[in-house]
């Protein structure tokens, strides 16, 4: 399938979801609902999600080799590059950005970068996998979420065996060997890709990275709870992690930019089922991931602004110095 036919389908659907969302809805009391909140339980929304994108560069400065010494600010960097593509374009566009950053912001090569990625992802899985315990535990759930929840745990299963065993599987392929063809080249990224995976090997330092993922999702979940307590609504107290759970389900591929579509008719299901009336649901929704996209999409411009700037001002002070001399 070609590329633009296939994000048309992508939109179309996010927009066919949405639509049904709003079928039921009196917009202007939607409208109502959104004016009337507090600003101030919003902008703590906003703090918790940006607490996300400085814990995130934390785990991926805990997930580089040992042997690997790089500077913090440009790990945040390359992070929040990647979370503004992630938000901003189609699966895996986000992702493929994130490592080409993290490999040449940072400095650190691409098989470093992938190994990065795959066990931020894994850690993320083992994270979700802890939050939707914790739904299945403390809420009634609809029969389907409960299947979906038991095969999220079943793939998450099989991909950190695969990572593990890979962590602990001896190389085979030596450097500087010549490698000629293509199955051999795939080998050989593979086995040098492996290597990095020595967090796996460390059972302190991946308690670490998961303790770091964790907090990721705390911090994720105080900001549904911000919003929630914006608009002054009697939710249960396990409504958040609801939410969070059923996100975790809806967002594992982000098939639509920023998850648009997505995330508010997934959010807007979960409120109803709590109880709410839609306008008060669809508010919910939109404020929700508002102030996730605020953090998580104008860190990277920012980061972005901040750069080129320096790197104008950096060019302006070299052209006055040369031309004094």
């Amino acid at each position: 399938m070609k590329k633009k036919p296939f994000i048309f389908l992508l939109w179309a659907f996010a927009a066919g979801l949405f639509y049904l969302c709003l079928q039921s809805i009196d917009l202007g009391r939607a409208w109502n609902e959104i004016i009337r909140a507090d600003p101030s339980w919003l902008l703590l929304a906003i703090f918790f999600n940006a607490c996300i994108l400085g814990v995130w560069a934390s785990l991926w400065y805990l997930l580089l080799p040992q042997k690997i010494s790089v500077p913090f600010v440009r790990i945040f960097q390359a992070n929040s590059f990647m979370s503004t593509s992630c938000n901003t374009i189609p699966f895996p566009g986000g992702h493929a950005v994130g490592v080409m950053a993290l490999a040449r912001r940072a400095e650190v090569g691409h098989t470093v970068a992938l190994s990065v990625l795959a066990l931020d992802q894994l850690m993320e899985g083992f994270a979700k996998i802890f939050v939707l315990t914790l739904v299945a535990i403390f809420v009634p759930l609809p029969e389907r979420m409960g299947q979906a929840i038991l095969i999220f745990v079943i793939v998450i299963g099989l991909f950190a065996s695969i990572m593990f065993y890979m962590a602990h599987k001896k190389p085979r392929v030596r450097e500087g060997q010549e490698i000629k063809s293509f199955t051999g080249k795939i080998r050989t990224l593979v086995s040098r890709w492996s290597v990095h995976l020595e967090v796996l090997r460390d059972v302190r330092t991946f308690s670490s990275g998961l303790l770091l993922a964790l907090v990721m999702m705390l911090a994720q979940t105080l900001g549904i709870w911000a919003v929630q307590k914006s608009l002054g609504l009697d939710l249960p107290l396990w409504a958040p992690i609801l939410v969070m759970g059923a996100l975790n389900l809806a967002t594992v591929l982000p098939i639509t930019p920023g998850n648009f579509g997505i995330y508010e008719g997934t959010a807007f299901l979960v409120y109803q089922f709590c109880g709410l009336a839609p306008e008060a649901a669809l508010s919910l929704a939109l404020l929700q991931h508002l102030c996730f996209l605020v953090p998580m999409v104008g860190t990277g411009y920012l980061v972005l602004l901040f750069l080129t700037s320096a790197q104008k001002q950096s060019l302006s002070k070299a052209e006055w110095v040369s031309g004094k001399t």
